[in-house]
Order: C-alpha cells, then sequence, then structure tokens
C-alpha cells in the first residue's frame, strides 16, 4: 500500500489522537483508515435507505389514492341517494338542520384537533 501524507491542524490530530484512545485502535494510522473506509462505504448506504424511504412513500402515497378515490365514490353515491330521495323542507326544519349541522362540525373539529392547538381551539369554541 502507497504511503501519503496528511496534514492536518493541531486540534484536529489532538482530537484524532483523542479518539484512537478511546475506540481502541492501534494507531492514529488505523483510525484514519477505518474513518476513511467509513465515509466511503456510508454513500451507498445512505443512498440504499434513500431509496428503500422512497419506495415506501410511493406505495403509501398509492393505497391513499385508492382509500381516497374509494371515500370520493361512496360520499357522491351518498349525495345523489339523499338529493333525489329527499323531499323539500319547510324553512324552520332547514334552519333546525343547519344548527344540528353546525355542532356536529365543531364536535368533529374537536375529536380531529383534540383540542391541542389554540388556534384551532379558538375556532371550535366559538
Amino acid at each position: 500500500m502507497p504511503q501519503r501524507t496528511i496534514r492536518f491542524s493541531e486540534t484536529t490530530l489532538q482530537q484524532i489522537q483523542q479518539a484512537t484512545q478511546q475506540k481502541g485502535f492501534a494507531s492514529t494510522a488505523a483510525m484514519i483508515r477505518h474513518a476513511v473506509d467509513q465515509e466511503l462505504s456510508s454513500g451507498d448506504d445512505v443512498e440504499q435507505r434513500i431509496a428503500a424511504t422512497l419506495g415506501r412513500i410511493e406505495s403509501d402515497l398509492s393505497r391513499m389514492q385508492r382509500v381516497q378515490q374509494t371515500l370520493f365514490a361512496f360520499v357522491d353515491t351518498l349525495a345523489k341517494a339523499l338529493l333525489t330521495g329527499l323531499p323539500e323542507q319547510s324553512p324552520a326544519s332547514g334552519a333546525k338542520g343547519n344548527e344540528r349541522y353546525e355542532r356536529f362540525l365543531k364536535s368533529a373539529a374537536a375529536t380531529m384537533l383534540n383540542s391541542s392547538h389554540p388556534v384551532l381551539r379558538h375556532g371550535v369554541e366559538q
């Protein structure tokens, strides 16, 4: 193996010597070789982890898209059934229904948010 010369600042050299002693290397050269090997091989590991993460994200997004399409189809079918099957309401019953709907929305928001965010909690309480 050809010999190379590398220059380090005093502080860096002291840190290398401390790390050599702490990690139990036979010499500072062994420690430096190990650090260089780790750095050169870690690039492949990082790239593989990123690729695996992107693959998982892609499959999660695909699954979420299918769920969203299913929910949209369900809501569309429900809306068609309600709009075509229910008779017209009197203004009084419509107003009462709107009040119940507003309470439902506030209750759903409080459940979803668990009243944890102050701005959203303020909006739910009004």
